[in-house]
């Protein structure tokens, strides 16, 4: 199923550790709905990179989520976050890029130098925080390029 020009409803649910664990990662129509409203925004995040986004993690249905540690406010359980990577881009340059774009995630966070969380509000006609962070092993904090 599209959810977008360029992103597909697996690319979202796809899950290694739900597969081993027999756990159901299929969204229930409210998070279906976000995650359309995710992948438009997304669409406009490989706009202004005009690269791919790769999904290293997409919606989580709870069981999932607290399987992976995290918490049940988690925007993932809802359809509202992703985490992805941009090939020929760093973690802070894509950060730095949706920051002085004008998309309004709710949060676009540098994780690890790994990956980017990015999220959208929860509900629909919400003003997004346009929260920019990054998260290490030193903690969270605002964001930086350097």
């Amino acid at each position: 199923m599209n959810l977008s020009k360029h992103f597909k409803l697996e690319e979202f649910t796809r899950s290694q550790t739900a597969k081993r664990n027999n756990i159901d990662n299929s969204p229930d129509e409210a998070s279906l709905y976000n995650l359309k409203r995710l992948a438009t925004e997304l669409e406009k995040v490989r706009e202004i990179l005009k690269k791919p986004i790769t999904i290293t993690s997409g919606y989580r249905c709870l069981d999932l989520n607290r399987k992976l540690g995290s918490k049940d406010s988690s925007s993932h359980v809802v359809g509202c976050a992703a985490d992805f990577v941009v090939s020929g881009y760093t973690v802070k340059e894509v950060v730095q890029i949706i920051k002085d774009s004008y998309i309004r995630p709710d949060q676009a966070i540098a994780e690890y130098d790994e990956w980017i969380h990015f999220s959208i509000s929860k509900h629909s006609g919400e003003e997004p925080r346009e929260m920019y962070l990054t998260i290490d092993k030193s903690g969270t904090r605002e964001f930086s390029i350097a």
